[in-house]
C-alpha cells in the first residue's frame, strides 16, 4: 500500500501536478518502510508535491532508532519541518466546546471532556459530537450542559479512536481489556492480568510492555500503575467488553481488594466493581458495602448528592438482597433519589417493580407511599395520560390499594399532581369524613392541605409544618414530606421559614431538589450559583413543571432580564411552558416583564389580563402577589395609575389569605404608591431588609422609587445594591430616574463602560438596532453610532464576532 501511494505521488511529480500526500500514524511503520519513505521524500524535493505526515508518540521501541536516524538526516538537509502539537489546556478546551456548540461550556462538561481526552483536539471533538447526538450534552440558556448521569458514560461511535488497540493481536488485545478494568489497582495489575489471561506474570508484563511500546499504555512510576495514555481509549475498551467479561474482571478486582492483595486510592472504584460483579461475589457483603457507599455520597449533599453512581449502587444493592422486606425498601429509596435527581424514568422502573413483585410484602401505609411515589414519577416522566386515568377512577394499573378510601386517596394524589386542586378538596373531604381507622387520615390531610395552599388557604399546611419537627424526632416524618413543605415555602418566597424548617428536621439544602436549591441561592444573593442550578435542573429528565419549578423558571427569567439577556429569558420561559407548568401565571408574569423591557406594553397587558383570568378561574391564589405587582408595573408604563388601586385590593386579599411576608411586602409597596404613604414605604423597606434577600430588597426599593416614594439616599443605595447583583437593566433605568431627580450618578467612566457592556449584551442576544433603540429609549441612529464605536474599540468587525467574543468571555469589562 505504501508503495502504491509513493508511485502515485511520483506520477504527480512527473506530470507537474500540485499534489499533497498525507500519511497518518507513521509510528506504525517498520524500519524498512521508514528508509523507503526517506528515499521518496528526497525524490520529491524540487517538485510541486508535498508530504504531510502525522506521528503519535511514543514511537515503538523496534523502530525508534530508525525513526531518529531518518528524520535527523532529513532535518539536517532542510527537507522536513517539524511541528509539535500539544494537547489543549482545560481553558482552551472550553473555548473549543464553545465554538463547536455555539454555547458557553459549563465547568462540569469541560472537566468531563478533559478527563476522557486530556485535551487532544481530535478526540475531544469526536466525543463532543457523539455526546451531543446521544443527548449527553444539551444547551440551555446558551450554556452547554452535561446532562445528569452523562459523566458516567462513554459515548458510543468513537471506535476509530481505539483502532490501534483493537487491531493488536489476540493476547495483547485481551491484556488491553483487562487493564481497562484493573488499571487502578497499581502494582497488582501484572499479577491480576496474568490471572485473567491464564499466563505467567512475566508473560503478562511483556504484553503490557507491548501496549506501552504501541503508545496505548504508560507505566506511572509514582504509584506503579499501568494507565491508558488516552483515558477515552480505556473507557471505550471497557464499553466494548461483553457482559460476562466485564463481570469476571470485576470479580477479580473485588477479590483482590477484599483479600488485601491489591489497593486503590479511589473510594468509588470498589463499589463500581461490586455493582458490575453482581452475584459473582458474596452478595450479602456486596450489598452492605454498596449501601454504605451510596449513603456516604447522599450524606455529603450538594453535587455529591446528584452523583449518578449512588443511584446505580443503590439499585444493584436492591437487586442483590433476597430479603422480602429489605428489597422493596431499597427500591423505594432508589426511586426517591432518582426523583430528586430528575431521573424520573429510572425511578419509575423501580417503583413498578415494587408494585408488581413486592406488593404483598408492604403494609397498607407503605403501599400508599409507594403509590404516591409512583404517581410523582409518572408526573415527572411526563406520562400524564396514565395519571389522568388514575385521577378518573383511583386505580393504579391493578397494583394499587384495594379499599375505597385508599383508592380515593390515590385519586386525590393524581388530581393534585395534575393541578386540579378544587377537585382534590372535594374527593378528600369524603375520605376524611368516612375514615374510621385513622389509617389514611393524615395522608388525606397532607394532600388536601397542599391543594388548599395553592387555592389560598394556608391553615392546613401551617399545622402540618408545625408538627414536622416533632414527627421527625419520632422517626415518623419522611424526607419527601419535609421536602414538599420546604418547596411550598420557597415557592411562596418564605426563604427564612424554609431554612428554619430544614434546620428543625435535620435536613440540609444540598439534599433538596435542584429547583429548591436554586431559589435559596438566588434569594441569598448568589445569582451565578442560582442560574447554574436552574440550567442543571432544565436538562434533567423531568418532562413537567411543578409549582417549585414554575417559581424557579420565573425567577431565572427575571434574573436574565435584569442582565439584559432578553432572548435567553424568553427561550427559557418557552421551555418551561412546553412542560405544562403548574403555576403558569408565574411564567406569564416574567414574560410580561420581557415585553415591557422591549417597549411592548400592550402585549404585556394582554398577557397579564389572560393570566389573571386563568388564575381567578382556577381559584389559584399562590404567587398572584407577583402577578398583580407586574400588572401595576404595566399600568404605570401606559400612565394608568388608577389600576394600582385594583392591584392593591387584590394583593390585600392574597396577603390576608396566605399570611406570607412577600405578599405583605408587596401590599405595603402598593399601599404606599396608591395612598402616597411614606409610613407604608418605610415598613416595606424595613421588612425587605429583615428578609435579607438582596435581589428582593433591590426590587422593592426600585418599585418605591418608580412610584415616586424614593429619596436621593434611597436611589444611591439601590444603585449600589443593583451593581453588586450585576443587574444591568435596572441600573440603566435607575440612572435615568436619578438624572431626572438631580441625583448624581457615581463614576462617569464606569457608567460609560457599563452602558457599552449593556449594548454588547443586547447585540449578543440577536436584537436588531430598532429593538435595541426601543429598549434603551433612544433612536436607531444613536444605536448605530454607539455600535460603531464599540466595534472600533473592541476590534470586532461584526455582530457575530462580538456575540462570540461575549459568549467565550474574550470580551470583558
Amino acid at each position: 500500500m505504501l508503495d502504491r501511494l509513493f508511485r502515485r505521488a511520483g506520477a504527480g511529480a512527473r506530470e507537474k501536478r500540485p499534489t499533497v500526500l498525507v500519511l497518518r500514524h507513521l509510528q506504525h511503520l517498520s524500519p524498512d518502510e521508514l528508509f523507503l519513505l526517506e528515499d521518496v521524500i528526497r525524490q520529491l524535493d524540487g517538485t510541486d508535491t508535498r508530504c504531510v505526515c502525522t506521528v503519535t508518540l511514543p514511537v515503538p521501541r523496534a523502530s525508534r532508532a530508525a525513526f531518529t536516524e531518518v528524520f535527523d538526516r532529513l532535518r539536517q538537509d532542510g527537507l522536513v519541518h517539524h511541528v509539535n502539537l500539544r494537547p489543549l489546556s482545560p481553558r482552551r478546551l472550553g473555548a473549543v466546546i464553545t465554538a463547536e456548540m455555539e454555547a458557553r461550556a459549563e465547568p462540569a462538561l469541560v472537566d468531563w471532556l478533559w478527563s476522557l481526552t486530556r485535551g487532544w483536539p481530535a478526540a475531544a471533538r469526536a466525543v463532543l459530537r457523539t455526546a451531543r447526538d446521544q443527548g449527553h450534552v444539551r444547551v440551555v440558556d446558551r450554556h452547554a450542559q452535561l446532562v445528569s448521569g452523562g459523566s458516567g458514560r462513554c459515548p458510543s461511535g468513537i471506535g476509530e479512536l481505539v483502532l490501534p488497540v483493537r487491531e493488536s493481536d489476540g493476547p495483547v488485545w485481551e491484556a488491553a481489556k483487562a487493564v481497562a478494568v484493573l488499571g487502578p489497582l497499581g502494582e497488582a495489575v501484572p499479577r491480576l492480568t496474568a490471572e485473567t489471561l491464564s499466563v505467567t506474570e512475566r508473560e503478562a508484563r511483556d504484553l503490557l510492555a507491548r501496549l506501552a511500546d504501541a503508545g496505548v499504555l504508560r507505566y506511572r512510576r509514582s504509584d506503579s500503575a499501568w494507565v491508558y495514555r488516552l483515558p477515552l481509549a480505556g473507557a471505550a475498551v471497557g464499553v466494548s467488553l461483553g457482559p460476562y467479561e466485564r463481570r469476571s474482571l470485576a470479580r477479580i478486582a473485588v477479590s483482590a481488594l477484599w483479600q488485601g492483595t491489591a489497593r486503590c486510592a479511589d473510594p468509588s472504584y470498589l463499589p463500581e466493581q461490586l455493582a458490575a460483579a453482581g452475584r459473582l461475589v458474596d452478595p450479602e457483603r456486596a450489598r452492605t458495602e454498596l449501601r454504605a457507599a451510596a449513603e456516604r455520597l447522599a450524606h455529603q449533599g450538594g453535587d455529591a448528592y446528584d452523583d449518578h453512581r449512588a443511584v446505580r449502587w443503590l439499585r444493584v444493592a436492591a437487586d442483590l438482597t433476597t430479603d422480602p422486606v429489605e428489597r422493596p425498601r431499597l427500591l423505594l429509596e432508589h426511586a426517591q433519589i432518582c426523583l430528586a435527581q430528575g431521573r424520573a424514568e429510572e425511578g419509575l422502573h423501580s417503583l413498578r417493580l415494587v408494585l408488581r413483585a413486592h406488593r404483598d410484602h408492604l403494609r397498607p401505609h407503605q403501599l400508599l407511599d409507594v403509590c404516591f411515589a409512583h404517581m410523582a414519577a409518572l408526573y415527572r416522566a411526563g406520562e400524564l395520560t396514565a395519571l389522568e386515568k388514575i385521577a378518573a377512577d383511583g386505580t393504579l394499573q391493578h397494583h394499587g390499594p384495594a379499599g375505597p378510601l385508599e383508592r380515593a386517596l390515590t385519586r386525590g394524589c393524581a388530581l393534585l399532581l395534575l393541578g386540579r386542586w378544587r377537585e382534590v378538596r372535594e374527593v378528600l373531604a369524603a375520605v376524611r369524613r368516612d375514615d374510621r381507622s385513622g389509617l389514611v387520615e393524615w395522608k388525606a390531610e397532607f394532600l388536601a392541605a397542599t391543594a388548599e395552599l395553592w387555592l389560598g388557604v394556608a391553615d392546613g399546611t401551617d399545622r402540618s409544618r408545625a408538627t414536622l419537627p416533632v414527627r421527625h424526632r419520632a422517626g415518623e416524618a419522611t424526607a419527601a414530606e419535609v421536602h414538599s413543605r420546604v418547596g411550598e415555602l420557597l415557592t411562596l418566597g418564605e426563604i427564612r421559614r424554609a431554612e428554619q424548617l430544614l434546620a428543625d428536621t435535620g435536613r440540609s439544602p444540598g439534599q433538596l431538589g435542584l429547583p429548591s436549591r436554586m431559589l435559596i441561592a438566588l434569594h441569598r444573593g448568589r445569582p451565578r450559583e442560582a442560574m447554574d442550578l436552574a440550567r442543571r435542573s432544565a436538562v434533567t429528565g423531568v418532562h413537567t413543571c411543578d409549582a417549585v419549578q414554575s417559581a424557579m423558571y420565573h425567577h431565572a427569567a427575571v434574573q436574565l432580564v435584569c442582565g439584559g439577556r432578553l432572548t435567553r429569558a424568553s427561550e427559557l420561559l418557552a421551555l418551561a411552558r412546553a412542560r405544562q407548568p403548574m403555576l403558569p401565571h408565574l411564567l406569564d408574569s416574567a414574560q410580561a416583564l420581557c415585553d415591557l423591557v422591549h417597549g411592548d406594553a400592550e402585549q404585556a397587558r394582554s398577557l397579564l389580563r389572560a393570566a389573571v383570568r386563568r388564575a381567578e378561574s382556577d381559584g389559584v391564589v399562590a404567587g398572584t402577589d407577583l402577578l398583580w405587582l407586574r400588572v401595576a408595573d404595566a399600568a404605570m408604563h401606559v400612565g394608568r395609575s388608577e389600576v394600582l388601586e385594583e392591584c392593591l385590593a387584590k394583593v390585600e386579599v392574597v396577603a390576608r389569605r396566605l399570611g406570607t411576608e412577600r405578599a405583605e411586602m408587596t401590599r405595603l409597596v402598593l399601599h404606599a404608591a396608591v395612598h402616597n404613604d411614606q409610613g407604608a414605604a418605610r415598613a416595606a423597606r424595613r421588612l425587605a431588609r429583615q428578609r435579607q434577600q438582596p435581589l428582593e430588597e433591590s426590587a422593592v426599593l426600585a418599585h418605591l422609587i418608580r412610584y415616586g416614594m424614593g429619596d436621593p439616599a434611597m436611589m444611591r443605595d439601590t444603585y449600589a445594591m443593583l451593581g453588586e447583583l450585576d443587574a444591568l437593566m435596572p441600573r440603566f433605568w435607575l440612572r435615568s430616574l436619578m438624572r431626572t431627580h438631580g441625583v448624581a450618578v457615581p463614576g462617569r467612566q464606569a457608567t460609560a463602560a457599563e452602558n457599552e457592556r449593556l449594548l454588547a449584551v443586547l447585540v449578543s442576544e440577536g436584537l436588531t438596532n430598532r429593538q435595541i433603540a426601543k429598549i434603551l429609549r433612544t433612536s436607531e441612529k444613536s444605536v448605530e453610532g454607539r455600535l460603531s464605536r464599540l466595534f472600533s474599540r473592541t476590534g470586532h468587525g461584526s455582530r457575530v464576532e462580538l456575540a462570540m467574543a461575549m459568549l467565550t468571555g474574550r470580551l470583558r469589562w
